[in-house]
């Protein structure tokens, strides 16, 4: 009898073993969904899950069958905010799910969020069986478990002609939101670490080191965690560094510096700090001088020459430090409304994220202009925006309230989209805004630890209330 809880750690361990060679070793979509059908027949929800996303990432794009698929995998294993991230995804492009009345979705139903995703999947329902209009389907992989969706547009729905047409009378649709196609990077966890009250103020990530410098708005410090690690560390902190409030960080690869930006939001006082990366050792700060005036940072961006831009969102303008220089000027007004985050393509190529849109800030010429896209693209809502060659990535708010990260692709000019795809439809929610980071072609974000999948807590590490995964992202 005393053997019996080794045998039974022995079988769990081989069934763990060959649940994760499972996912790792499943190369084309299908087997990867039978799959995650087995396992979900099994009642092995958090495998199910796993499975589920693997078999979207490998299959074809934006398959409406394997975006519900993983909506259910999603509710089933605990995930009921990310399952109506895809729902609201999915009545987005037309496709008409069972959802409202599927048992198996009844926890996603019960979020304040559901309303309004309930109202999507009805108006994609009548659309769909509304006289004259023909929905295009797309790739047939509607095996999605019981429920699968009711309809694949892959594109807006082909009207027949209508009466009015047919007499020669123009018919003229406002232009709709045309949801981003779903293209999922490969995905890993970095990083995890717990901490006590936090609240993010930036994530930069040092190749040579191995790395994570994040920002804590609330200690007023940097802490730092290493990659494959499980704990933080801090790093320095405000009695020896100067800072107020950490709100945005970077670094400059070519000389080592990285760079924080902290702001006194009762003051409005605000600095630039540049401490050696290697060491934290603060080596200067740079605060807004009398002639700017009231200031408030709330990210900067470090360009190839080694100037720094940064954002203020209290005089609505761009500020530059010089490299070398000892004082920040003012680089251009903008005239924006409530702008969020910058990201250099060039020493003279800025892009700003504001509610309206992205911006495109040409240094040189002094011209602000938005930055064009198709018909029907939605640029708006994204809180933070970073360049990675000839494309921006960025974190957007959906309509729903939910967040995705997102691949914009510039034409040759960088002044318009040519592109735009999400990477990641299920970004958790943190409380910092500026977590995200570019490094070679890996992207860095900081989440929250999904539900069910917290540290286990150890003797020398009791459970705390927050604890968070540096996700990581191979970009293409």
């Amino acid at each position: 009898m005393r053997q019996l809880p080794l045998t039974f750690l022995i079988v769990a361990s081989l069934v763990t073993l060959v649940q994760g060679q499972e996912v790792s070793t499943c190369r084309e979509w299908q087997e990867c969904r039978q799959l995650a059908l087995d396992a979900s027949a099994r009642r092995e929800y958090e495998h199910f899950h796993d499975l589920a996303w693997r078999a979207l990432q490998t299959g074809p794009r934006n398959d409406s069958g394997l975006m519900y698929l993983l909506a259910r995998a999603q509710v089933v294993s605990g995930r009921r905010h990310d399952a109506l991230v895809m729902l609201q995804r999915l009545a987005e492009m037309g496709v008409a799910t069972d959802a409202d009345s599927d048992p198996d979705f009844g926890p996603a139903r019960e979020l304040p969020g559901w309303p309004e995703v309930a109202d999507a999947i009805a108006r994609a329902r009548t659309a769909m069986s509304s006289p004259g209009v023909e929905p295009v389907r797309g790739p047939s992989s509607s095996v999605a478990g019981r429920g699968a969706p009711v309809g694949v547009p892959a594109q807006p729905p082909r009207r027949r002609n209508s009466p009015a047409a047919a007499a020669g009378t123009a018919v003229v649709a406002p232009p709709a939101i045309v949801p981003f196609p779903l293209d999922p990077a490969p995905m890993s966890d970095a990083a995890r670490f717990s901490t006590g009250n936090f609240q993010t103020g930036g994530l930069a990530y040092d190749a040579v080191s191995r790395r994570f410098v994040i920002g804590d708005v609330l200690g007023q410090k940097l802490i730092v965690v290493g990659a494959a690690s499980d704990h933080a560390e801090d790093m320095v902190h405000k009695d020896s560094a100067g800072f107020d409030d950490v709100v945005a960080l970077d670094i400059d690869e070519k000389r080592g510096d990285l760079w924080v930006a902290t702001t006194e939001a009762t003051e409005g006082k605000s600095a630039l700090h540049r401490l050696q990366l290697v060491s934290a050792r603060p080596l200067k700060t740079y605060r807004t001088s009398p002639s700017i005036g009231s200031a408030r940072l709330v990210d900067l961006a470090v360009q190839a020459s080694g100037d720094v831009i940064a954002l203020d969102s209290a005089g609505n303008r761009l500020l530059a430090l010089a490299r070398g220089g000892s004082d920040m000027t003012v680089a251009m007004s903008l005239g924006l409304s409530n702008a969020k985050s910058v990201a250099a393509r060039a020493d003279s190529m800025i892009y700003v994220a504001h509610e309206a849109g992205i911006a495109r800030v040409d240094l040189r010429s002094g011209t602000i202009a938005e930055l064009a896209a198709p018909t029907g693209f939605d640029l708006r809502r994204f809180d933070v925006i970073r360049v990675h060659r000839n494309a921006l990535i960025g974190r957007q708010t959906t309509p729903a309230g939910t967040r995705q990260l997102v691949r914009l692709n510039l034409n040759a000019t960088g002044r318009a989209v040519s592109e735009g795809t999400v990477i990641d439809p299920q970004v958790s929610e943190t409380d910092g805004q500026l977590s995200l980071a570019i490094t070679g072609d890996e992207l860095y974000y900081l989440t929250t630890v999904p539900d069910g999948a917290a540290l286990r807590p150890s003797p020398d590490r009791p459970p705390v209330a927050e604890q968070f995964v540096v996700r990581r992202l191979t970009l293409r």
